[in-house]
């Protein structure tokens, strides 16, 4: 279920890319939930979910596209392949990103760690924030930028160092 769920934004993601924003993505969505979970005892949980729920996905669309086989607005069978293959990179890329911002986010010192937790777990407002401080939203904006950047820059070390490893 937690793989399911935490999925949920890219296989929307993935399923209006092959249907050009159709408003059934939502549908087919739905669909794609019904057969994964219905087959989730076949998952084999030492791969990657994601792929494994694209190919799900693949299908309800293909479906889909059958049933509409009037609309003009269809890819081809290899253009879907390749924008499978790249959401399939594209999503991994992102979760090595997270990976490697939640490394990241250990290193802020409590402060910073705070000011993060509040503005983004919390949503907490710069205005409200800067409030509760008794600091100037403006300060606490610039505080947010700089920390923001720290871990841009924090990630992309990361991500390179991984690269030589």
């Amino acid at each position: 279920m937690d793989l399911l769920t935490s999925h949920q934004r890219k296989l929307h993601a993935y399923i209006c890319t092959l249907m050009l924003g159709d408003a059934a993505a939502a549908d087919v969505l739905q669909d794609t939930n019904i057969d994964l979970w219905a087959k989730i005892g076949e998952y084999d949980f030492g791969r990657p979910f994601l792929p494994w729920a694209f190919s799900f996905a693949r299908q309800r669309v293909m479906a889909f596209r059958k049933s509409q086989s009037r609309s003009r607005l269809l890819f081809s069978e290899a253009a879907m392949a390749r924008i499978e293959e790249e959401c399939s990179r594209l999503a991994e890329e992102a979760d090595t990103r997270m990976a490697a911002l939640q490394n990241c986010l250990k290193k802020l010192n409590e402060r910073q760690r705070y000011l993060i937790d509040e503005r983004y777990d919390a949503r907490t407002s710069v205005k409200m924030l800067a409030a509760r401080l008794g600091e100037s939203a403006h300060n606490v904006a610039s505080q947010l930028h700089r920390i923001r950047a720290s871990l841009a820059r924090c990630i992309d070390v990361t991500l390179a160092a991984e690269e030589r490893a």
